[in-house]
């Protein structure tokens, strides 16, 4: 863990990221400008802990340096204040990304963690980067707490994340696919097949055998599929990752207290942000109910078939990456048993499809 300093990040490299990345993360103190937002903010003296460093981002706890607060004081304009505090620096476009899901989502009952201050093109102390300062999330670490849940409690969080979803799917976008600067889909029409260049990595990284790239071919092809996408008119926000460390959990109530990270939102059908979730939930089919029926309670969930649809393109993005992970010489054993289930998931709705 790095060491606590007052402004100024740790020269630490976590992971390759970092390193391919060097030259947009120098070593730098904060702006002066960012540094008196968190004086204000923290009302008096704070310090700061990186606890995470990608490619795109870093992210940082900012905390209270003294048990009291300080005679600072806070805007009129500002909210109630936290004494911890996230400090996000990073691109451009994710930040705009997490600017825009907390203005459209301020006013609904989805738990995201409010901002406190952002810039998206402000002076973050690295080059051409901005920043973003938001509350800690409330609860505890869904994946840290996983598996000392009882299965009750693990089905009604995923019925209450499923009400959630339909809660947020509810806001109208315009445009299809990544979110530009004007809020925004990049595409005017949802795109009738995968991305040229996923489908040529997919097939380079061997993942499956020749006989079964000439059936995957065949299934995007299809006229089902193809009329699938042709009655794609609706855009919501999605997520593009919800995954179980974006997601925090209250123990007590059974239910989530917190969807983090929406740095990749995107706009498109509902269907994208259930593909996911299924190839998290495919083996256990309760919490996947769990997750259906909460949804139904607002909304109308999408159909089997468009999911399973939305699955095969997430994975045809997502194996090549996980077969190398699994790969690796030090690779963690739930890498290849998250590489193997997802690729029998993958083959199984592609060979069914025939």
């Amino acid at each position: 863990n790095p060491k606590e300093r007052s402004g100024e990040f740790e020269d630490l490299c976590m992971g390759s990221c970092l390193a391919r990345n060097r030259r947009k993360q120098p070593k730098a103190k904060l702006s002066s400008k960012l540094s008196e937002e968190l004086t204000k903010i923290m009302e008096g003296a704070w310090s700061l802990r990186v606890c995470a460093r990608g490619c795109d981002q870093d992210v940082s706890v900012v905390s209270s340096s003294s048990s009291s607060s300080g005679g600072g004081g806070v805007g009129a304009d500002r909210p109630a204040l936290r004494r911890t505090v996230i400090l996000k620096r990073g691109s451009r476009r994710h930040l705009a990304h997490s600017l825009l899901a907390a203005k459209l989502l301020d006013s609904t009952p989805v738990p995201i963690p409010r901002v406190l201050c952002g810039d998206a093109e402000g002076d973050s102390g690295i080059p051409e980067w901005g920043y973003l300062v938001e509350e800690a999330a409330s609860g505890e670490e869904m994946w840290l707490v996983y598996g000392e849940l009882s299965a009750e409690a693990k089905e009604s969080i995923w019925k209450h994340l499923g009400e959630l979803m339909a809660t947020y799917h509810a806001v109208q976008m315009e445009g299809f696919g990544d979110v530009g600067f004007d809020g925004k889909g990049i595409h005017s029409r949802y795109p009738m097949e995968p991305a040229k260049d996923d489908l040529e990595a997919f097939c380079k990284a061997q993942v499956v055998s020749s006989e079964e790239i000439k059936m995957l071919r065949a299934y995007l092809r299809s006229e089902k599929v193809m009329q699938m996408n042709r009655r794609v008119t609706e855009s919501v926000p999605l997520h593009e990752d919800l995954e179980m460390d974006n997601l925090f959990v209250d123990r007590k109530t059974a239910k989530i207290s917190a969807i983090i990270d929406w740095a990749d939102l995107h706009c498109g059908p509902r269907s994208e942000d259930f593909a996911r979730l299924y190839c998290r939930l495919h083996p256990e089919p309760k919490c996947w109910e769990a997750l259906l029926e909460g949804y139904s309670k607002l909304a109308k969930p999408p159909s089997h078939e468009e999911i399973e649809l939305r699955v095969v393109e997430l994975l045809l993005w997502l194996l090549p990456g996980k077969r190398e992970n699994a790969q690796k010489k030090r690779a963690d054993e739930r890498d290849a048993q998250d590489y193997n289930r997802c690729r029998q998931l993958f083959l199984s709705i592609v060979r069914r499809s025939q």
